[in-house]
């Protein structure tokens, strides 16, 4: 699955028939259907196609605007070969350089923050005669990330801190629509300790994305990462 989705200083809010947000600003939720790869002008196409909306309606340019684009495995060996992660690519457009570079971005639980696992991430400028110039800004981050397949099934938002000025920025509402498949694994959290196979991961970037750095190994596993497997039963 392909999630092309943008996200607003102040988001629209959650799509028909999800539950309400425990959050007091809301993020979006996924959508199915997108491009068959992603690439860097394709994430400034979707920002650009909103910005040439926001000139239209006169409104006032935004201090950052972010668009990303979730990739899901396509089946269960897959699946387990990354680990239980999907790849996430987050494009962050600011009017400040020094909001720049995206400090982290995580999991917001309601009792707790689980950190999403960064692969990497690419400082670009934004082409002076694009309407994003002048909504969003000139200065531009790519990041790719392991985002975690279980968290389509709880309630929380992943949200990014930027290099200062603005902390707890949603990205994404959750729970939200999952593949099909996903329903009949027993535990789609991520594996305690593991991580995507790095030959995997580099064919699956290659498959679904184009123009970017595919990188040559994956993070070191953080302990706090694990703390998914302690779900409180509230969430699910």
């Amino acid at each position: 699955m392909a999630s092309p989705v943008l996200a607003q200083n102040n988001p629209f809010g959650q799509s028909p028939g999800t539950p309400p947000s425990r959050f007091q600003e809301k993020g979006f939720a996924p959508v199915r259907g997108g491009r068959e790869v992603t690439t860097p002008q394709s994430q400034i196409q979707g920002l650009e196609a909103w910005a040439k909306e926001r000139e239209v309606k006169q409104r006032r340019p935004l201090e950052h605007q972010l668009y990303y684009t979730i990739w899901d495995p396509g089946d269960r060996a897959e699946f387990d070969a990354l680990a239980h992660y999907s790849l996430l690519i987050l494009t962050v457009v600011t009017q400040t350089a020094q909001e720049l570079p995206v400090r982290r971005v995580y999991t917001r639980l309601p009792d707790r923050e689980i950190p999403v696992l960064k692969l990497a991430s690419w400082r670009r400028d934004v082409d002076q005669t694009l309407v994003t110039y002048k909504m969003y800004g000139p200065y531009r981050e790519d990041g790719l990330y392991l985002f975690p397949l279980g968290a389509y099934l709880r309630t929380a938002q992943i949200q990014m801190d930027l290099a200062t000025n603005r902390s707890g920025l949603p990205v994404l509402e959750l729970p939200a629509e999952w593949p099909d498949w996903l329903r009949t694994v027993q535990s789609p959290e991520p594996i305690p300790g593991a991580l995507p196979n790095l030959r995997t991961l580099q064919d699956f970037i290659k498959r679904k994305t184009s123009g970017f750095p595919v990188p040559t190994s994956v993070p070191a596993a953080e302990a706090s990462h694990i703390e998914y497997s302690k779900k409180p039963r509230s969430l699910w």
